[in-house]
């Protein structure tokens, strides 16, 4: 919609980005493997080192596990007709010992502190799906519905 910019897989609010306090965004991966600890250097790669299966029970279960990680239970969900799971991820309020807060690579890292994931990890005929919509506290309402109607409207081709 008017307002929001991308590139193919990921979009973000046009003003605001997709930082603190008020970002709002969208991307599509795959999931992955986790982080035993979020919280990285910037200056060092860090390789993920928790392995999770393929499935979207394996990619759900291993969020909501991982023990410093602010997840809700994974829950049933459909979405642009296919069944997976949902949980909201959410980043600590303090990041400022990280240079880099990241849960699972590949994917996103933390924008800012209080960052909101919501992630829709589906079956696509066999492959993990994940679509993953961030905001903040301070997003607006008509972001937050923005972005929820941009969810609702995903069309998935295999």
């Amino acid at each position: 919609p008017d307002g929001w910019e991308g590139i193919i897989g990921t979009i973000w609010l046009a003003e605001k980005g997709n930082g603190a306090p008020d970002g709002a965004g969208l991307l599509v991966g795959r999931g992955a493997w986790l982080l035993s600890d979020p919280c990285t250097d910037a200056d060092h790669a860090i390789l993920p080192d928790i392995a999770v299966g393929p499935s979207v029970d394996d990619f759900a279960n291993a969020l909501a596990d991982h023990r410093l990680l602010d997840v809700t239970d994974p829950v049933d969900v459909t979405l642009a007709g296919y069944a997976g799971k949902y949980v909201n991820l959410t980043v600590p309020d303090d990041i400022s010992e990280c240079g880099v807060y990241r849960p699972f690579d590949p994917g996103l890292y933390a924008q800012g502190p209080g960052h909101r994931w919501h992630l829709w990890i589906l079956d696509v005929d066999g492959l993990r799906f994940v679509v993953q919509s961030t905001d903040y506290a301070g997003t607006s309402k008509e972001h937050r519905s923005e972005l929820k109607a941009i969810v609702k409207s995903i069309e998935i081709e295999p």
